[in-house]
């Protein structure tokens, strides 16, 4: 998510989707699984109780949000809920359904029943207009990155033809259009990662604490040491929005 961009790395995009929205199912399950297991005197599912889980990431999550409730577990980070974290999981859940994103470029084949929401082009309209909205219109980063599309523009613009389709769909023309929206791609990069990592530190912290209990109150071996696999996941907002690569190293 921190590199994808209209001009060269739009597959980044993809790539980011296909792991934020499996990555998320499977950690949500992981909880579900550890509360089976708590509850049903160290039990484990069997597939068939895995698979009733479903895979509506919305679902999951919201069923996993109640497994916290359920065992009052104390958390250091609280389920995001800015409308910027709900749509951002509206946009996985939507693509990780078959018949609404995962396969929206089988369209472009010729049926016209596959692909209905593109997904890219849903991202920006719905999660990156509201970083906007939230980080930049009306802020000092407008100005900065304005300005420098200005002095870009006037300097490349006599000897420069542009010709990009952003995210959207629409075609830049312009030098100035087009480094305008680099500025803005720049800052939907950085927040696009950190709010969806927000989703992911909440998730990783509430399988952390249920695992430990699971391992050490209710004597679960199976669940020795694996709190460990999230621990860096569980930082605080400053790594959160200045790391590039995840998990930490």
């Amino acid at each position: 998510m921190g590199r994808a961009n209209y001009a060269d790395q739009t597959g980044e995009y993809y790539t980011a989707f296909f792991g934020l929205s499996v990555g998320l199912e499977r950690l949500a399950k992981l909880i579900l699984v550890a509360d089976y297991a708590i509850t049903n005197a160290g039990q484990m599912p069997a597939e068939r109780v895995v698979r009733q889980y479903g895979h509506k990431l919305a679902d999951v999550m919201n069923a996993a949000d109640g497994v916290a409730a359920k065992h009052a577990l104390k958390l250091d980070y609280r389920r995001p809920v800015t409308p910027i974290s709900q749509k951002i999981v509206e946009c996985l859940d939507a693509f990780a359904d078959a018949g609404r994103g995962r396969y929206a470029n089988f369209a472009a084949l010729g049926d016209p029943n596959l692909g209905k929401e593109e997904p890219i082009g849903k991202w920006w309209g719905e999660v990156a207009e509201l970083i906007l909205k939230e980080h930049y219109y009306g802020k000092a980063t407008q100005k900065r990155v304005e300005g420098h599309a200005s002095l870009v523009d006037a300097v490349m613009s006599p000897v420069s033809m542009v010709l990009y389709i952003n995210e959207t769909g629409d075609a830049m023309h312009d030098v100035l259009t087009s480094s305008i929206r680099t500025g803005q791609t720049e800052l939907v990069q950085r927040y696009g990662r950190y709010y969806a990592l927000t989703a992911v530190r909440w998730l990783s912290e509430v399988f952390s604490e249920l695992s430990r209990s699971a391992c050490y109150t209710h004597k679960i071996g199976a669940f020795f040491g694996v709190w460990e696999y999230f621990q860096t996941y569980t930082v605080d907002d400053s790594f959160l929005k200045t790391r590039k690569n995840w998990p930490l190293a």
